[in-house]
């Protein structure tokens, strides 16, 4: 290539940067608003890194790595000043963050801390950042000082760090003491102090679900920390008896010597002959998604209680729970125990009490989250509507995977949809299509499909029993949208594309299970839409 080619192959590489750069900002742009409106976090600087390190993978050139980091990295700090710009908070992002708080682990990934406490921060109106830091074990002697090196105000610290962090510690909580356990650390004037915010998620756990704790005989299953999280916190409030059910006994009278006047300890075959008693707690991480259709107990041992509580939270009602709610039991899930934790952290790290209220409304929005993230969402529509534009946005902001079918496709078979329709034609793509909903139904995903995928009938029933959310438009704006893409195979004159959509119109409604009318609206109001109206398909 000589220069001239070279030169011009750059200028043109430039143009399509600035068509997708302008793309980028708009999208920027309609998230941005929709957080703002929902009292999300907007900015997100664990996002960030996580976003930044994804998209360098990508790269071929190793040696470009360097290059392509500084790139995103000002990409992002120019996405951030236009979100500034665009909501009028050119003031406040210079003083933004104010406070820095963050989660200590050494498994985050699926972490909803983040989550709860930027919807604490948008509901208080506190300028603040959360962010994840996963520490590996060779660190975890000076994770205090890291805390400080990086000047935080406070951080929350769970598993496998919150008894190896206590001797780091300047001083620590009554209750955090008595559990042997931190997992709430703020820092004033140099000092780090610890605290166990676990013991009062219990209590307002307890509190929510009506299950009363004086005089009362409870089952503890599991023997790890957060059983004596809430052995500690049982015996404060004066339950009448408490038997911890635990797979190793001895190790268990051990690990408990300074509670055993307090409780009963007996293994899984003692725990055969259980008698009726009045609550079952499960502290064991049995159920927990992936695996979700394990339970700690037999339903029949569960037929002896009255209520059933389960400190795991996803999913929201694991097997364990399900038997208990089917046989009439009482139950209560982990979630709100998780949010109330959460709260008390921020109240003392912002040495304020919060209503109660902020707690209810952030395990709602969480749950309903959680929900939704156990469905995979189809997004059907005409070529133009908008699925794939729409598809990724929801996906970001319910935090799920998403797939386009048409990418799929071409991706499996190293060819174009135009280069398949050419050469292979219309029935074998449709072939391809339901080939490729049956192959990525393994997980619960945002899906953008093509417009023709209901004209095959087997693909049609596969999506008739889905969660799907027909895109209407009229068809003289999906013709402009359309009217110039050499990729679709299908663009024709206006007349048989209107033809066409009302061919298929029948389909789309019968099939959809919510329709959103996108005429006049912003890819920001319609993923409003979605997002306002999305809980109704949740069976």
């Amino acid at each position: 290539m000589d220069l001239e080619q070279a030169r011009k192959q750059i200028n043109d590489i430039d143009k399509q940067i600035i068509e997708l750069f302008e793309k980028r900002m708009h999208a920027v742009a309609d998230i941005a608003t929709f957080k703002h409106h929902n009292n999300m976090s907007i900015f997100q600087p664990d996002r960030e890194t996580e976003i930044i390190n994804a998209n360098l993978q990508l790269l071929d050139d190793v040696h470009l790595k360097p290059y392509a980091q500084k790139m995103l990295t000002y990409l992002m700090e120019i996405s951030k000043s236009y979100q500034s710009h665009i909501l009028n908070l050119e003031n406040d992002i210079k003083k933004l963050p104010v406070k820095k708080y963050g989660l200590l682990g050494e498994k985050l990934a699926h972490s909803l801390s983040p989550r709860i406490h930027d919807l604490f921060f948008g509901i208080t109106g506190i300028k603040a950042s959360y962010v994840l830091n996963q520490v590996p074990k060779n660190r975890i002697n000076s994770i205090v000082e890291s805390i400080k090196a990086l000047d935080m105000d406070g951080v929350n610290v769970t598993i496998p760090y919150k008894e190896n962090v206590i001797p780091q510690l300047d001083k620590i909580s009554e209750e955090a003491q008595k559990i042997g356990a931190v997992n709430t650390i703020k820092i004033v004037d140099d000092k780090a102090f610890g605290y166990n915010t676990d013991y009062f998620g219990i209590g307002q756990m307890l509190s929510y679900g009506n299950i009363p704790v004086e005089d009362n005989d409870f089952y503890i299953l599991g023997s790890g920390g957060s059983a004596k999280s809430v052995i500690c916190y049982l015996i404060d409030n004066n339950a009448a008896e408490i038997v911890l059910v635990t797979r190793n006994k001895e190790k268990a009278l051990k690990q408990f010597a300074n509670l055993n006047s307090d409780i009963i300890i007996i293994d899984y075959n003692e725990f055969e002959d259980v008698r009726e008693s009045y609550c079952v707690i499960n502290t064991t991480p049995v159920g927990m998604f992936p695996n979700i259709d394990d339970s700690p107990i037999d339903e029949d041992k569960i037929k002896c209680f009255g209520c059933a509580v389960d400190l795991i939270y996803n999913p929201i009602e694991t097997k364990f729970l399900y038997f208990a709610r089917t046989n009439g039991l009482k139950t209560v899930n982990g979630l709100y125990m998780l949010v109330a934790q959460a709260i008390k952290a921020q109240e003392i790290w912002q040495e304020r009490i919060y209503p109660s209220q902020i707690i209810t409304f952030i395990y709602k929005q969480i749950e309903n989250l959680l929900q939704v993230q156990r469905q995979s969402f189809y997004l059907i529509g005409f070529m133009g509507s908008g699925k794939t534009t729409i598809g990724r946005l929801l996906a970001e902001l319910l935090e799920m995977p998403f797939l386009d079918i048409d990418e799929y496709i071409e991706m499996k078979t190293q060819k174009t949809i135009s280069e398949i329709f050419e050469t292979d034609g219309e029935q074998h793509f449709r072939t391809l299509e339901l080939e490729a909903l049956e192959q990525t139904d393994d997980i619960p995903r945002i899906f953008a499909t093509g417009g023709g995928i209901l004209t095959y009938q087997p693909s049609r029933e596969y999506l008739e029993d889905k969660n799907c959310i027909y895109l209407k438009n009229d068809i003289e704006i999906l013709y402009d949208r359309i009217k110039d893409d050499s990729n679709r195979p299908l663009v024709d004159s206006i007349e048989k594309l209107t033809e066409r959509l009302q061919e298929r119109e029948e389909a789309y409604e019968k099939v959809s299970s919510l329709t959103i009318d996108t005429k006049d609206l912003s890819v920001f109001d319609i993923s409003k839409q979605i997002m306002k109206q999305i809980t109704k398909l949740i069976p």
